[in-house]
């Protein structure tokens, strides 16, 4: 009875209905919406971060070894959806502030004995306290993945060129190397007979870019990312790894040059090891970030939409209501009219049209076409 009673006091409350004829948008508009939760929740999720620790007990070992995993799972966070220039702006988190930002812990693998704890943990972090914790401190950041990039690395030691034959010193330095919380999709080719007759070492080293497209089309990706690497000496005669790079989607393009120090240790690497890991590092690091400027929330950009928003109950209301006003990206909102079956919104917002529709998705909320204008519904 007390829900017949709210609508009817909604009913009484209406000023004034709308009647809209649904009219679809041309392709391009429609992909706006077209994010699913699997990208969505990959975007917010840091996967495989391995701990082992040793304390006095077991037990003091896995709490060890969880705080690891959460500050070393934030690092990665922040790497991955923010550029490089705008994270000396973030203060030091202190370990409650850390995991006020964290959603869920899944825990992949354990092995544990009376003093050790090892561990693969995948940590989720909530997307709005995030957002909202970027925001305070006016660092901006993506709200999308970009897409998948196939990797093609030939590498020169001495007269021997290496792309395809297996190497124990490149397999250490890509198993140093961070390839999955990254916000584009590093792959690497499988090695089949195929692949290795589209293209050889000798034509990545020179940058040929359709015989990699060639070769990137066989595993069904579109993008290629050529690295070319060897071993030389530099002016003063110091040991070092010379690369380039190019992305064929992208034409990022850059060179460098790494010191190879033989005579220390990297993370359990030799000197050549831990330059190629450095190298990596680098390169995705540009690449990353190349695709990141263009999927900044900008947090000094702000506009204002009107939208229909879908009311059938006071109830109804309420809630989208409470969720506009946990949306970081929502700067305020003003019913201008109410109305049954929909009533109108202006929504003030930081960034584009496309970020505020991903940041609603988060929330449980979807805006999409409504005749000329659009429509905010409940998920």
């Amino acid at each position: 009875m007390s829900n017949l009673f709210k609508n009817m006091a909604f009913f009484f409350r209406v000023f004034r209905m709308f009647v809209a004829v649904l009219i679809f948008l041309p392709i391009g508009i429609q992909g706006l919406w077209a994010q699913t939760d699997t990208t969505l929740d990959q975007l917010f999720t840091i996967r495989e971060v391995r701990v082992d620790e040793i304390a006095r007990s077991a037990n003091q070992a896995r709490q060890a070894a969880l705080l690891k995993a959460e500050e070393d799972a934030y690092t990665r966070l922040i790497r991955k959806i923010t550029q490089a220039e705008h994270r000396d702006r973030l203060p030091v988190l202190g370990t409650a502030e850390r995991q006020a930002l964290i959603s869920g812990i899944e825990l992949v693998d354990e092995l544990s004995s009376n003093r050790r704890y090892v561990a693969t943990l995948n940590v989720r972090f909530a997307p709005s306290r995030v957002s909202e914790f970027l925001a305070e401190y006016n660092v901006p950041h993506v709200l999308g993945t970009g897409n998948d990039i196939l990797v093609l690395h030939a590498h020169k030691r001495g007269l021997t060129e290496i792309l395809w034959k297996q190497d124990q010193v490149i397999d250490a330095a890509r198993d140093e190397v961070d390839w999955l919380n990254r916000i584009r999709g590093y792959r690497f080719a499988r090695g089949e007979i195929s692949e290795r007759m589209s293209i050889s070492a000798h034509a990545v080293d020179a940058f040929d870019t359709e015989a990699a497209i060639n070769t990137s089309k066989i595993s069904g990706l579109e993008s290629v990312l050529l690295i070319s690497s060897n071993i030389g000496l530099s002016v003063a005669g110091e040991k070092q790894l010379f690369y380039r790079f190019i992305a064929t989607d992208s034409g990022v393009s850059a060179e460098g040059a790494v010191p190879i120090a033989d005579d220390q240790a990297s993370s359990e690497l030799t000197g050549e090891a831990a330059a190629l890991a450095l190298m990596y590092e680098q390169v995705l690091e540009a690449i990353d970030g190349a695709w990141r400027e263009r999927l900044l929330v900008d947090t000094g950009s702000q506009d204002i939409i009107d939208v229909f928003v879908a009311t059938l109950s006071l109830d109804e209301m309420a809630q989208i209501e409470l969720k506009l006003s946990e949306i970081s990206l929502v700067q305020n909102y003003k019913i201008i009219e109410i109305g049954l079956p929909t009533s109108r919104f202006a929504i003030s917002y930081t960034g584009r049209l496309d970020q505020l529709i991903l940041a609603m998705q988060f929330a449980g909320l979807e805006l999409k076409p409504y005749g000329s204008q659009m429509i905010l519904e409940h998920r």
